[in-house]
């Protein structure tokens, strides 16, 4: 043990004492107690504390250097005399706490004590090692955990759910059509249509965050997407709310989904007006943002460098605590009533994000208001062409071969089909097409067809048809299955075709419009 009395210089010679400066040059945060009152520290524990010098931490007592209370909940003081009995007891002990720096900031803190004895008494070593980065990490690492067993539970259940979607919807719709002229009958469609319409939102979170939806995305420009939604967003508001929306001047385009980018948007302000209920200031900025090693503030262990679009929500609401922050991005996780959040809105958020190749942090405070922001990779290339609009001729003569697992699906799809003009052959699963296809006189010119089936998927019928000369349009539909539409790398622009479930009457006949088109 250094001799904690001795000066910058030791020996009769004069000569720097090797031990001191090994203590001065530690990385780490080094203190020596001696009967419950600090004698030393080095340069480490004042940069750490962020104290003036090393003096005013020696005039300090141990327990003013924590908070009242550690986070299991225990008061400081008496924690830390058990944790130096156990020390003094054991003749070392290694345990996480929590400090305090001279500027109030709390921050977590790996001690080592380790007991030395000292002219017939034991004095502690103490070693601090700041973990507020391991902490970190380890904290994104849960998370990321969490989100993909969820993921995999979100992923096993949509296919069988928005298979029970499709019918709900596409039958209300048709329903509907027969009763325009009854509007006391016409009212309960509406709700069956918008009760589908919400649970097919909740899926697609799921599938957002879970980072296995289907949706293709596009070159979007976020200046312009943000600027269409402000309207929205101003209806909002209520009328105690301010909202401000500053928008830098240039375009920032993004590879995303434009769907995706709207619910960040909305998920984020609708979060900050639930948090001033009685009312306050919401700044909405959207800005660019080049992030390299050096770039201070922003959460660089998710960020690769490059040029981002930050999208920052600010509001002067209630704020959150350290707990609640810890947790904001976690599914289901919420503060609010019951039957009011979901808690998926800022996990939805955070996982479109990292889809995207981002990333998503928030600061807060209580009483102090909060500050999300989203970072999404800007991208070079040109936006994405709209689709003309084909809405005002769906109708087709073309013949349609319908491969799906789920009768109910299939019905409807076939009738709505044939309503519309298109021969429509159909089959179970894609062995059932395969053969079909084969004893068919007549040229088929689309391929409608689920991805997940037993015996033969939409991808391995996919590859059998075009192995085999089929020269028409491959469609493939899915409700979730992500992974398998990213194997299919060996065809080509025909995974460009995907018809998301659940659809609607008139977003099942477009796509199959535009497939078509495309020939």
């Amino acid at each position: 043990m250094l001799d904690t009395k001795a000066g910058e210089a030791g020996g009769a010679e004069g000569t720097p004492d090797p031990y001191r400066e090994l203590f001065e040059r530690s990385a780490d945060a080094i203190l020596v107690i001696d009967d419950g009152a600090f004698v030393d520290c080095n340069q480490a524990t004042v940069e750490m504390l962020r104290y003036p010098d090393k003096a005013q931490i020696l005039r300090t007592h141990p327990s003013e250097l924590s908070p009242a209370l550690q986070p299991d909940g225990r008061d400081s003081f008496a924690k830390a005399n058990e944790m130096m009995a156990t020390a003094l007891a054991q003749g070392s002990h290694r345990f996480e706490w929590e400090h305090r720096r001279a500027d109030g900031e709390m921050f977590p803190v790996e001690v080592l004590l380790t007991a030395v004895p000292r002219e017939g008494r034991r004095i502690l070593h103490c070693v601090w090692r700041d973990i507020t980065a391991r902490k970190q990490l380890e904290e994104q690492l849960r998370l990321t955990q969490k989100m993909e067993a969820v993921g995999r539970m979100a992923g096993g259940i949509a296919h069988d759910f928005n298979n029970l979607l499709v019918p709900m919807l596409v039958s209300a719709e048709l329903l509907g059509r027969h009763l325009q002229d009854q509007p006391k009958l016409l009212q309960y469609v509406h709700e069956i249509t918008g009760a589908a319409d919400r649970a097919a939102i909740l899926v697609r979170q799921l599938l957002a965050f879970s980072r296995q939806d289907t949706t293709r995305p596009e070159v979007v420009d976020l200046r312009a997407a943000t600027l269409d939604l402000e309207k929205l967003l101003t209806r909002l508001m209520a009328s105690h709310h301010e909202l401000v929306v500053r928008l830098c001047d240039e375009p920032l385009h993004v590879l995303a989904n434009p769907g995706q980018v709207e619910q960040i948007v909305m998920n984020l302000v609708t979060n900050a007006r639930d948090a001033m209920p009685r009312g306050g200031a919401l700044t909405v900025d959207l800005r660019r943002l080049e992030v390299s090693a050096s770039t201070v503030g922003v959460p660089l262990e998710q960020l690769t460098p490059g040029a981002y679009a930050v999208i920052s929500v600010s509001d002067t609401g209630v704020g959150m605590t350290p707990e609640v922050v810890r947790r904001a991005f976690e599914p289901f996780f919420t503060t609010k009533e019951a039957g009011k959040g979901t808690g998926l809105g800022l996990a939805t958020v955070y996982g479109i994000a990292k889809r995207c190749g981002g990333g998503a942090e928030l600061q807060s405070a209580l009483g102090r208001g909060t500050t999300h922001r989203v970072y999404l990779p800007l991208t070079t290339e040109a936006p994405t062409p709209t689709e003309a609009d084909t809405s005002a001729s769906l109708r087709g003569t073309e013949t349609v071969l319908v491969v799906e697992d789920e009768p109910r699906v299939a019905k409807l799809v076939v009738t709505v089909l044939r309503e519309h003009g298109y021969q429509v052959l159909q089959a179970g699963d894609g062995a059932d097409a395969l053969a079909l296809w084969r004893a068919s006189a007549a040229p088929v010119d689309l391929v409608l067809t689920d991805v997940v089936m037993p015996r033969m998927g939409g991808i391995e019928l996919a590859r059998a048809l075009l192995a085999e000369g089929y020269a028409g349009r491959l469609l493939l539909s899915s409700g979730y299955s992500g992974q398998s539409l990213e194997q299919a790398v060996d065809l080509g622009s025909v995974r460009d075709d995907v018809l998301e479930k659940p659809y609607t009457v008139n977003e099942l006949l477009v796509k199959v419009r535009q497939t078509l088109s495309r020939r």
